[in-house]
């Protein structure tokens, strides 16, 4: 719980400061990965230090107008980061990426799906737009794929593990989401399932042992919709 009310203390300042830009953007990443949680019982979440959100912006002058902006509500470039997206706001990183490619340093192709179908979420008195958790998922899998793709030390695949176990209606979810959302995510679960580690792989991001049987279910589930 106290990760929790940290993440979402984070979200909340930060999209505080962004005023009028908070409501084109859609808060991503392990910042928010609690936000998906409607079990009662879950289990603690990951502390995350950072920040991410997307914007649809088509030209870039629109970004160039973005940046103006974000310099005039307190936001600075991050020397320290990993790409031309990077901020710093009050020492928080925040990483601001397009939707529409890589230009930014931090695209990801289900950002633009995603942006179809939003979900509103209220966080400390702040209300936020969030992927559909069945693209939050798309998404941390592309994330995965693009970095060590090591299932038992990988950030994104823990918080997929954590959004599979705690939340109960994800299946369903994923049956209604998008089409490609819905293939991409079945081939990626295929291919978890058919690891030879399979079981190791989950337990490393799993508190409570005895939850591995529903999350396999899940899996099963979710290869054959």
């Amino acid at each position: 719980m106290k990760n929790r009310i940290i993440n979402n203390a984070v979200v909340a300042e930060v999209a505080n400061a962004l005023k009028e830009l908070k409501d084109q953007m859609i808060f991503v990443g392990g910042s928010v990965v609690n936000l998906y949680v409607d079990d009662e019982a879950a289990e603690e979440v990951r502390q995350t230090d950072d920040v991410d959100v997307t914007i649809n912006l088509i030209k870039y002058s629109a970004w160039v107008q973005m940046q103006e902006r974000l310099a005039e509500l307190g936001f600075s470039p991050d020397s320290g980061g990993h790409s031309i997206c990077s901020y710093l706001y009050k020492g928080i990183p925040v990483d601001i990426m397009t939707s529409e490619d890589d230009s930014s340093g931090g695209g990801n192709e289900w950002y633009k799906i995603g942006s179809n179908n939003l979900w509103n979420k209220e966080v400390g008195g702040e209300s936020i737009n969030i992927l559909s958790a069945p693209c939050f998922l798309a998404t941390k899998f592309k994330a995965f794929n693009n970095r060590s793709g090591d299932y038992r030390a990988s950030h994104d695949f823990e918080d997929i593990i954590y959004v599979l176990n705690n939340r109960t209606t994800i299946i369903e979810e994923i049956k209604n989401d998008h089409p490609e959302i819905k293939q991409f995510l079945k081939e990626e679960f295929i291919k978890v399932y058919e690891n030879l580690s399979f079981e190791e792989i989950i337990l490393c991001h799993l508190i409570e042992i005895e939850r591995m049987p529903i999350i396999k279910e899940k899996i099963e589930h979710i290869i054959a919709i």
